[in-house]
């Protein structure tokens, strides 16, 4: 669920912003034209919030929630989706004052890269070069967990097509996740028109896949299994993980700002279309699967087993919908998160100097960059290796790492990227301009249709994104101490 981080400590390009969804299946960018233009739709604002945030994770809510049951897994969900809200509207306020601020201080080095109140330029004004890095270390945490998820996924289908179509197991997940991610790294490697054209397949499939399942599985819920089990116990950790992860979207706020002429009324109500429009989805998917699946015969299994076990309470046809579904899920939301990893990666390398200088740089006691030295194609390739080459490895050793990579990812990347990071930053911006340390004209500044109740709503935020963060933190220290 990531896309359209413009990072200007690593100039990623707005082209990086490629991230597959269920409904806005053209290209995402929003380019400067769209970004200024009073044209903005709220409708297409919202639509691309929603589809930024529908992907993979549809593949793992089933097998994440199916132990808790339906109703407290519905709950869980509404939890997310408020959780959501919230921090895009907290990371509205800080895009919007982040924008209001560069418009009168050219100094500002984000303006000079366009990024106009994206996440690291909000965590610069904020806190300096060093909230910078911590942020984009946090992006590329969360990406690179997102990566192992899909990869390690990906693996797992392609052992299983191989296995149904040869009828013997001649790939195993493991080799699976390296054809897996060599396929998407080298159409990463010719950038995102390339990564564009299978986009969209998958996203067709998708959507396909979802209506005919819906259609097919409606008929045969069960009451039962939707009433009749629950265990609230089982919502905390993975259930709340993988929901915040399923609606992540905030990270294109900044963008649907700009897409909306910097109007943050306008854009409020694109967040809340947007982030109800998948929380309507979700439910409807939890009830087809959950009402179809006997719980009683599916706790005794390995998690991602359960999503099997749809095709094989529903016949034939609905076990053909699941694999293609799954497919078209795992592929859409890696095409848009390796083509964005590699692009993250790519600019990295740019700012990285080869250490040779010919004999007019020594003059001028500069030196090339190894993109320069190595050609825009060659450093491409160095990119995508860089990024893939680590998730590839922890997919290949770690074969069922799925659902933890996506549980880790949503508590310790998500949660402190759109919860913590906004909420401290705008408190140290408000701070910042309470003190005087502005002009008088920024001296007045607020957001039309902000958050009420002040600070107090922003250390809320940062309390509860907290206490959901430590606890995974001590346990993770716990099992690396042991």
């Amino acid at each position: 669920c990531l896309s359209n981080f413009v990072p200007s400590i690593l100039s990623i390009r707005e082209k990086s912003r490629r991230k597959t969804h269920l409904f806005y299946s053209k290209s995402n960018d929003i380019n400067s034209d769209q970004s200024s233009s009073s044209d903005g739709s709220i409708a297409g604002a919202s639509l691309l919030f929603a589809g930024t945030a529908v992907g993979a994770g549809m593949l793992a809510l089933p097998a994440e929630t199916l132990s808790a049951g339906f109703i407290p897994s519905i709950f869980g969900l509404i939890i997310c989706w408020a959780f959501t809200y919230v921090t895009s509207m907290v990371t509205l306020e800080a895009s919007w004052l982040a924008s209001q601020l560069e418009s009168t201080d050219n100094n500002i080095a984000a303006s000079n890269d366009g990024d106009g109140g994206g996440f690291l330029s909000i965590a610069k004004m904020a806190f300096g070069p060093g909230g910078e890095i911590i942020t984009a270390g946090l992006f590329w945490f969360l990406l690179t967990a997102i990566i192992v998820a899909y990869t390690g996924e990906g693996g797992q289908i392609i052992s299983e097509v191989f296995t149904e179509m040869t009828h013997s197991n001649l790939v195993s997940a493991g080799f699976g996740s390296v054809i897996f991610a060599l396929f998407f790294g080298s159409l990463a490697t010719y950038g995102t028109s390339k990564v564009d054209i299978i986009n969209r397949v998958f996203v067709l499939g998708l959507v396909a896949t979802f209506i005919c399942l819906v259609g097919i599985g409606a008929p045969i819920v069960k009451g039962s299994n939707l009433l009749d089990y629950s265990d609230w116990s089982a919502v905390y950790p993975a259930g709340i993980s993988i929901g915040i992860l399923s609606f992540g979207a905030q990270n294109v706020v900044p963008k649907l700002l700009r897409y909306l002429d910097n109007d943050p009324m306008r854009t409020r109500q694109a967040i809340l279309f947007g982030s109800l429009l998948p929380l309507l989805l979700y439910t409807i998917w939890e009830a087809v699967f959950l009402g179809i699946v006997d719980p009683a015969n599916a706790l005794d299994g390995k998690k991602m087993e359960v999503v099997s076990l749809l095709g094989q309470s529903g016949g034939t046809a609905v076990s053909d919908l699941v694999e293609i579904f799954s497919i078209c899920a795992i592929g859409s939301s890696m095409a848009g998160a390796s083509v964005s990893l590699v692009d993250f990666f790519q600019d990295a390398i740019r700012l990285v100097p080869s250490g040779e200088k010919d004999s007019e740089s020594d003059r001028n006691c500069q030196s090339e960059s190894v993109t320069s030295r190595l050609g825009n194609a060659n450093s491409r390739v160095l990119a995508a290796a860089l990024a893939l080459g680590p998730p590839v490895i922890l997919a290949y050793s770690f074969p069922g790492i799925f659902l933890v990579a996506l549980e880790e990812a949503g508590l310790l990347g998500g949660v402190s990227l759109y919860g913590i990071i906004p909420a401290l930053s705008i408190m140290f911006i408000r701070r910042s301009i309470a003190l005087g340390d502005t002009d008088s004209k920024q001296r007045d500044l607020a957001m039309p249709g902000k958050l009420g109740l002040g600070d107090i709503s922003l250390l809320l935020i940062v309390t509860i994104s907290s206490g959901l963060i430590l606890p995974e933190i001590i346990h993770l220290g716990k099992l690396f101490l042991h």
